[in-house]
């Protein structure tokens, strides 16, 4: 089994009461038309600065202080790899298809699909263990990129009370990956052995489809956790129906 820690900055809670922004519009319950706009709307025109009105965080670039991936002896991929201090580049290029849910009844399951151009893990690292049947070692600078993505977010809305009001968490929440590519560069790698080097990141490249097979549940964990962050803090800034036109 694997394990994943993973912990990114965002700003803090804003405690400050401001209007439910009217631009765009509020959309009605279940409006799935309305919502994929809604949303796209916001990645268009708010990734590099965020929203204080909704408590939307900056998200391209996302900092990302800590993300851990250990993958178990019993799988082909037994690595320790940790990203430190790194930034996530490129939510920017999401763009929503499709959503369920959010009816008037919030406890229910929400389905956002959405795919992504391009999605950068940029800055230090450290990994040791074995990827398929070489050993790997090093600490360094690296770049993982993941290129045509779709991807797929579920949840359950789970209703908080608060000061006689409506809020909702988002719990159970999942998130689906399929990249058409994914991109790896390792620098120092074997104490800055650069044929080594070379010659590892071009095997991790060759058979990244394979690589992926082996880390997509760790891979999903580490990322959902990302964005489950930054739906949430979104649904904590206002009673649930303060988002909807009834």
């Amino acid at each position: 089994m694997s394990r994943i820690t993973c912990i990114a900055i965002f700003c803090a809670i804003l405690t400050v009461q401001a209007k439910f922004p009217n631009d765009p519009k509020a959309c009605k319950y279940g409006d799935g038309e309305c919502i994929v706009k809604f949303i796209n709307d916001l990645v268009s025109k708010k990734s590099a600065t965020g929203d204080r009105d909704i408590n939307l965080v900056q998200i391209d670039p996302l900092p990302v202080a800590k993300l851990q991936l250990k993958q178990g002896e019993d799988s082909p991929v037994n690595i320790d790899l940790t990203f430190t201090d790194n930034k996530l580049v490129g939510l920017s290029t999401m763009t929503y298809t499709k959503v369920k849910g959010f009816g008037k009844n919030l406890a229910q399951k929400h389905e956002l699909l959405w795919n992504i151009k391009k999605i950068s893990v940029l800055g230090p690292y450290t990994i040791s263990g074995k990827v398929l049947i070489l050993p790997i070692s090093g600490n360094g600078v690296s770049n993982m990129t993941m290129v045509n993505a779709e991807a797929k977010t579920t949840f359950i809305g789970k209703p908080i009370e608060k000061n006689g009001e409506t809020y909702m968490d988002v719990t159970n929440f999942k998130l689906y990956l399929n990249p058409e590519r994914i991109y790896y560069h390792f620098t120092n790698l074997f104490n800055g052995d650069k044929a080594l080097g070379d010659n590892m990141n071009a095997f991790l490249n060759d058979n990244w489809e394979a690589i992926f097979g082996e880390v997509k549940l760790s891979l999903e964990s580490a990322f959902g956790e990302v964005y489950h962050a930054i739906i949430r803090n979104v649904f904590t800034k206002y009673p649930y129906d303060k988002y909807f036109i009834d």
